[in-house]
């Protein structure tokens, strides 16, 4: 049996039954409620390329695109106006920013540390970067305007790792986490669920979360993507993935856990907040706000009992340029921001009224 049939045969045999799943949720809910307030928030993943100097991790669709090489010019990179813009739509309708991220060493750690400055100026606070691995020395330069730092851990079994992700070695990671426990800054994993872990790889995870101190961890479905070895293995079941959250919970009272939200599966957001979520990933606003996934999505937090922050349905009200103008910025780069900001808010104000004009598709800001 090759790797990937190894991959396929755990996916098929490693599930999850109600009956061993409800007295998992009893606990874990109960757990969450001890810890953590009634609410759920929405955290918005701010991409800043789309491009990766290492490209071969087979999950992901940065990897069928072309590599960028180091100390080239970078393509498919965003401008810092429109990223500045974004984070201040996510302000202004009551969004959480995750993180930034996108494909690692493709930006100058001069850049980053300019960005994450702008970016806690907008937002009026600290910022996680949610990368891959940095060096100890990048860490110190960019600690003075980040929150905390994070990877993509996708699993902590050696093997998977190291045939998932040739040219991202575990050790680098758990090197990684060392130093930004170091230097006390907040430390985010994302395990990816569906790529060949088997259930008892639970307890790994667990035992890494409380040995590295993790303060947060977004677990992921695997997203098959066309032309990676991936691209006809289906999803996990959401019984799974609720039951990786409540097995965490359990253990970890105080982690906070996010889950990354598939389109078609928003009728189970009730499930992962009663198996003790905190929120939820990878909503598409360009693309759903106001729709009906949104008033599913309002629905199945109340469902879950608890309240949703933010705006899903309704844009909030405001002036453009006086928004914009008021930040502590430089006066050329607000003048910079003004257009994007104004596109990407007059974008939810066309979903609102469902009257979306032709030539205005933003979905590419939603490729988390």
């Amino acid at each position: 049996m090759d790797f990937l049939e190894q991959i396929e045969h755990n996916n098929a045999t490693h599930i999850v039954t109600p009956a061993e799943l409800t007295p998992l949720l009893n606990q874990a809910n109960t757990i969450y409620h001890q810890n953590f307030t009634n609410t759920v928030y929405f955290d918005r993943s701010i991409f800043i390329n789309w491009t990766c100097a290492i490209a071969d991790c087979k999950y992901c669709y940065l990897s069928t695109k072309p590599k960028h090489t180091p100390g080239t010019q970078a393509k498919a990179v965003r401008s810092q106006e429109s990223i500045l813009a974004e984070a201040l739509l996510c302000k202004i309708m009551g969004w959480h920013v995750g993180y930034i991220t996108g494909g690692l060493r493709v930006e100058s750690i001069e850049h980053l540390s300019e960005l994450t400055q702008n970016m806690q100026k907008v937002l009026g606070e600290k910022t996680l970067m949610n990368f891959g691995p940095h060096a100890h020395s990048e860490i110190i330069k960019l600690k003075p305007h980040i929150r905390g730092m994070g990877s993509a851990i996708e699993s902590f079994d050696e093997h998977l790792h190291q045939f998932i992700c040739p040219s991202k070695p575990l050790r680098t990671l758990l090197l990684f986490l060392e130093n930004l426990q170091k230097e006390g800054l907040e430390k985010l994993i994302t395990i990816i669920l569906g790529i060949g872990e088997k259930k008892q790889d639970v307890e790994i995870v667990i035992e890494n979360i409380q040995k590295y101190n993790i303060n947060r961890i977004q677990l992921c479905f695997l997203k098959p993507q066309e032309n990676t070895v991936f691209a006809n293995v289906p999803s996990p079941d959401p019984l799974y993935m609720a039951w990786w959250i409540a097995k965490i919970r359990i253990a970890c009272p105080a982690t906070i856990i996010k889950v990354a939200l598939v389109r078609d599966r928003i009728s189970d957001v009730s499930l992962y907040l009663s198996a003790g979520a905190n929120g939820f990933s990878r909503f598409m606003v360009f693309k759903d706000f106001a729709s009906p996934l949104a008033i599913e999505l309002e629905q199945e937090c109340h469902k879950a009992g608890r309240v949703l922050q933010g705006h899903f349905t309704h844009v909030p009200r405001i002036n453009i340029e006086e928004t914009v103008l008021q930040l502590p910025l430089n006066d050329e780069l607000k003048k910079r921001i003004v257009p994007k900001f104004r596109l990407y808010y007059e974008k939810l104000l066309q979903l609102e009224s469902g009257k979306q004009k032709k030539g205005t598709s933003l979905t590419v800001l939603d490729e988390d």
